[in-house]
Order: C-alpha cells, then structure tokens, then sequence
C-alpha cells in the first residue's frame, strides 16, 4: 500500500467513508432506538459537518503521509472497520449504552485522519465531530427526559452514553 501517493490517500479515505455510509445506512434501517429516532439534530449540523469533512479533505494532499511505514496508516483503516462493526452491532441498541451509534461515529471521526495519515485531521474533523456530539448528547438526554420523564431517567441512571462506565 503506497500511502505516500495523493491520490492514495483520497481513495483511501472516500473508500472508508463510502463503507461507512453503507453500514449506517443499513443499521438504521433494520433497527434503532425508537424514542432517540423522534429526536432530530438542528439543521446547522449539516453544513458545519459538510464543512469539517471538506477541511479535513484539504489537509490530505499537503499533510497526509504515511506513518511509521504504513502500519500507522493501517492501524487507522482497522479502526475505521471496528467503528463500523460496532455501528452494526448497534443497530438495535445496546444495553450498556444510550447512544452506541455516536459512539461508531465518533470513533471513525477518530480513525480516518489516523488512515490517511493526517494529523491536523484531528483538529479539523475530529475535534469539531466530537464536540457536537457531546453537544447534542447532552441536549438529547435532556429533550427525552422532559418528553419521557422517569422511563428516560431510569435509562439514564443504567447506562452510559459512550463508554460503559465512564461516560
């Protein structure tokens, strides 16, 4: 693999975001959550992702590289197809968690700079992805305990929105 070519790394990184889009597509359609689907994200989350992603698009050509020979490269490609393994494991929610497919999302905002090898990928993609993430969250578990009161805070009180335990 010559992650060292442009033209590489473009593939590379439309390829992971074509599959991923995939496997969205299709969690959602054979599942879900039923009270957290009622729940729509504002409208100016669209362009300011539209936004992040072209950003992160422009650091592939002039910052992108291979790192450590390529494996680091492949070690983000690996998490890339366990973020979305753990989008599909997801789609009929999980116990544990209240919003197993942010965390998907979140951890393959993680892995597609670390596949292209661009670390301002991280500040331009990443940071933004997880922040509103955290963002809306917070607003979501909020809207549902106001619309489903203590059925949402029992919910609430057993699991964790991204990481068992911690968060």
């Amino acid at each position: 693999m010559n992650f060292e070519s442009d033209l590489f790394r473009f593939g590379t990184s439309g390829t992971l975001i074509g599959l991923y889009g995939l496997v969205d597509h299709a969690a959602r359609r054979a599942g879900g959550d039923p009270l957290r689907a009622r729940v729509k994200s504002p409208r100016w989350f669209a362009p300011v992702i539209f936004f992040s992603v072209l950003a992160f698009y422009l650091t592939i050509r002039p910052l992108g590289d291979s790192w450590a020979g390529g494996a680091g490269n492949l070690a983000g490609i690996a998490l890339a197809f366990a973020a979305m393994a753990l989008r599909w494991r997801a789609r009929r929610g999980m116990a544990k968690l209240r919003q197993p497919d942010v965390a998907a999302r979140m951890l393959f905002y993680v892995a597609l700079p670390a596949a292209v090898g661009s670390a301002a990928g991280w500040l331009v993609l990443t940071l933004p992805a997880v922040a509103m993430s955290a963002w809306w969250c917070t607003r979501e578990d909020a809207l549902l305990l106001g619309q489903h009161g203590e059925t949402w805070r029992q919910r609430m009180q057993s699991s964790a929105r991204w990481l068992p335990g911690i968060w």
